[in-house]
């Protein structure tokens, strides 16, 4: 706060006090001081870096689908439930003993029932005899509910769908790599829109380019898929869930397993092509569910 002068008299400036005169430091330790003052910016920069880079323990957890990717090293454990597939998540293999997953609508009824499926390994797959084949046959004789189209909008999918079988080597056949845009049904299994799992295969490539299913890992749960039956009928399904397996541990159970439900499987290649076996390491597995019908 500064004081008024009397009435009449001018205020006096103030001197400024005469600062007391600072001794300097020695050379030799203000180079000391500042090479320590360097080092210690450097390492609050990396100890700050630490903070941001290093995981945080109350990582939010996605239930049922914590896992690494396929081949990226060990794995701790494997997700209890098939992943839902869709751009951000990876495709993994669930648990072997993990079920389908769960229908991504309410189911609709089958338009027939079955009591029996067909059952295999892998793509392609080693069929093991049963002694339901007399019913498997039966099946494959229902012509009139065989596929004859399959539409996936999402990934721009419109083919026509022929059938397989077995070789006699007893692996399950494939569409012919001549005609890549050509799907195959495995017709001693149930067809689509009857009670059981159907099973229709196609190829991501050939030596032409991309094949039917090249873009099949794309697919996740909520995704449509329309097939077309020779009796007239539209199947609708819907993906239920996506996962990359390795050949060698094809989920058999889970993709050939008989279902209450109306249920359908895709089937394509993926991983690592092995140039000299000409074969791909892994497979991708559609999973999806009848949840509507149009047409007769």
């Amino acid at each position: 706060m500064t004081a008024t002068p009397p009435e009449g008299q001018a205020p006096q400036p103030q001197q400024p006090a005469t600062p007391a005169k600072r001794r300097s430091l020695p050379q030799p330790v203000l180079a000391t001081l500042l090479v320590a003052g360097s080092f210690g910016g450097i390492v609050a920069v990396m100890a700050g870096m630490l903070a941001v880079l290093a995981p945080s323990s109350g990582t939010e957890e996605v239930p049922g689908y914590q896992t690494t990717v396929q081949d990226a090293g060990n794995v701790a454990f494997l997700p209890p439930t098939v992943g839902p597939g869709g751009p951000g998540v990876p495709l993994t293999a669930a648990d072997p003993t993990a079920p389908p997953p769960a229908p991504a609508l309410q189911p609709f009824a089958p338009l027939s029932l079955t009591t029996t499926t067909a059952s295999s390994s892998s793509l392609p797959v080693n069929v093991p005899t049963s002694s339901s084949s007399s019913s498997k046959t039966a099946t494959a004789l229902k012509t009139s509910s065989r596929p004859v189209k399959i539409s996936i909008p999402s990934i721009g999918v419109k083919a026509k769908v022929g059938a397989v079988g077995v070789q006699k080597s007893g692996e399950i056949q494939a569409p012919p790599l001549s005609r890549p845009s050509l799907t195959g049904w495995y017709r001693l299994g149930p067809a689509p829109g009857d009670q059981g799992p159907a099973i229709i295969l196609g190829h991501v490539n050939t030596r032409t380019g991309a094949a039917v299913f090249s873009r099949l890992h794309e697919l996740k749960r909520g995704n449509k898929i329309s097939v077309l039956r020779a009796d007239g009928k539209i199947a609708i399904f819907t993906v239920d869930g996506v996962e990359q397996v390795g050949k060698t541990t094809f989920p058999t159970k889970r993709v050939y397993g008989n279902t209450i439900t109306a249920s359908l499987r895709l089937v394509t290649c993926g991983g690592v092509f092995n140039a000299k076996r000409h074969s791909y390491t892994d497979n991708i597995i559609v999973y999806a569910t009848l949840t509507g019908v149009q047409g007769k």
